[in-house]
């Protein structure tokens, strides 16, 4: 398979968010959970664009605004209705602040620390990567700053799946730990790894509950605790009907992921009313509160980096504003949870499709709740498709770009197609390059006359070919 067209514009695709460029918008709008709600008309202008454009099947919003609580469902839920404060998502790497919200508690228990060694808590014969004398600790594995690769390569060299964690089990993850070197000295970079975040999980699993494992452990000490009983590593039989069904980014569904010994990573299955428990809870943990696990996650919310803007605690994420926040994908499923202490809001947004467009919504949803949001995006439908639609040549590779419906696609050599999802009326995202695709016109601004992708830092321009050729 020649995938030359594609190695072009995956140069520099290892982008972890979509880049700024117009917020996003999807298809038919439903009644809030709180028909009450101050903000229902405001979210809901928001997300018709979204809808709209087929961007994402169907999505629950849910605010918190002082104690105030609002959630709302948009587009298809189970059942073929609307998703409600009930409907069950997968929260991909949210995941990893329950994860560390564990580590945090074990470290207020004193059962571990902060630099307690890796290595300490394997099993005889296994042994833990080092690089320049340096051991991998608990905290490295928190900040992903181990030095361990963002996919252990049992994962990252076999062929695709539709549920790549699911067989990955102890043996495979001692047998990647005593086999992967170090690139980096732990502790020196940080490199988003869902191995590190995984293996974090498990070995305080089986130190804090030998005989239950992570699941056991987390459950007691943390979902319990924090009456979130929505919040499962497995759905319960008896609430399998409120699981929302995935889809990928053209909205085709796809099976669920599932987990084994990297649960820590990305296990978790929730709804907007238990990720709404857990802002109120960290929000009352920010002013001292003496609530349960208050003080882990106190301790979670410390800034460990010297960064003078983004920071980082264990398991939040902190932007340049003092908001903390984390989001997370899966095959068929994205969400983004964050709040902010300053203000004693926080935003959730769980959808089943996997497209990281849904990050861009956050920010919008903070805008309507402190009255600064912009009018709702103009967004590419159906009519506008047509005018892109044609033969382009990226370096000497024909690229196809395709009107199909209400959706744009790409198509290359040796490539399958790629949907081109729209971010304004002439700029698109590219799932699966983590690239936008913008559309140029010539000087007469009448007709398109060539593509360019923006990959990261990198630029890359494709022009049209006349039709005639």
């Amino acid at each position: 398979m020649d995938r030359r067209w594609l190695a072009v514009v995956l140069l520099a695709a290892c982008h972890p968010n979509p880049p700024s460029i117009g917020a996003p918008g999807g298809p038919k709008l439903h009644d809030a959970d709180d028909p009450d709600g101050p903000h229902r008309d405001a979210i809901a202008a928001q997300i018709k664009p979204f809808l709209d454009a087929d961007i994402a099947s169907g999505l629950v919003v849910g605010i918190y605004d002082n104690g105030r609580r609002e959630i709302y469902g948009f587009g298809n839920g189970p059942n073929s209705k609307r998703p409600d404060g009930r409907t069950i998502y997968e929260l991909g790497s949210v995941t990893k602040v329950y994860t560390s919200l564990l580590f945090a508690d074990a470290i207020q228990r004193r059962e571990v620390e902060l630099d307690t060694r890796l290595s300490a808590l394997l099993p005889p014969g296994v042994t833990a990567p080092t690089k320049d004398n340096v051991d991998i600790t608990l905290a490295h594995l928190a900040l992903h700053s181990s030095g361990l690769p963002r996919l252990p390569p049992t994962i990252a060299n076999a062929p695709t799946s539709t549920d790549p964690y699911a067989k990955y089990g102890e043996d495979a993850l001692y047998a990647d730990l005593v086999h992967t070197p170090l690139a980096v000295t732990p502790g020196e970079t940080i490199a988003y790894s869902n191995f590190g975040a995984g293996v974090l999980g498990f070995v305080l699993g089986k130190k804090l509950a030998p005989t239950g494992g992570f699941g056991k452990a987390l459950t007691d000490r943390v979902l319990v605790p924090l009456a979130l009983t929505d919040t499962h590593l497995k759905i319960p039989a008896a609430d399998l009907g409120r699981r929302a069904v995935g889809t990928e980014d053209d909205l085709l569904a796809v099976p669920s992921w599932t987990f084994d010994a990297l649960a820590g990573a990305g296990a978790l299955v929730s709804t907007a009313r238990d990720q709404l428990t857990l802002i109120d809870a960290e929000l009352d943990a920010a002013i001292g509160g003496d609530g349960p696990l208050r003080r882990a996650m106190k301790l979670s919310q410390e800034p460990r980096l010297e960064n003078p803007s983004s920071n980082e605690g264990l398991g939040w994420q902190i932007d340049a504003t003092g908001r903390y926040w984390h989001n997370g994908g899966t095959g068929g499923f994205h969400a983004f949870v964050g709040f902010d202490p300053k203000t004693r809001r926080g935003v959730v947004i769980l959808a089943s499709t996997a497209s990281s467009l849904v990050d861009r919504l956050a920010d919008t949803v903070y805008g309507v709740l402190d009255g600064t949001a912009k009018p709702p995006p103009k967004l590419a439908l159906a009519g506008d498709l047509a005018a892109y639609a044609g033969t382009y040549e990226l370096e000497g590779e024909k690229l196809a770009i395709v009107a199909a419906g209400n959706r744009l696609y790409i198509e290359g050599r040796g490539e399958p197609k790629h949907r081109l999802v729209p971010v304004s009326d002439h700029e698109f995202w590219i799932e699966a390059l983590q690239a936008v695709a913008i559309f140029e016109r010539d000087e007469t601004k009448l007709k398109v006359a060539r593509m360019v992708f923006l990959v990261g830092d990198h630029q890359f321009s494709a022009n049209r070919v006349p039709a005639a050729e």
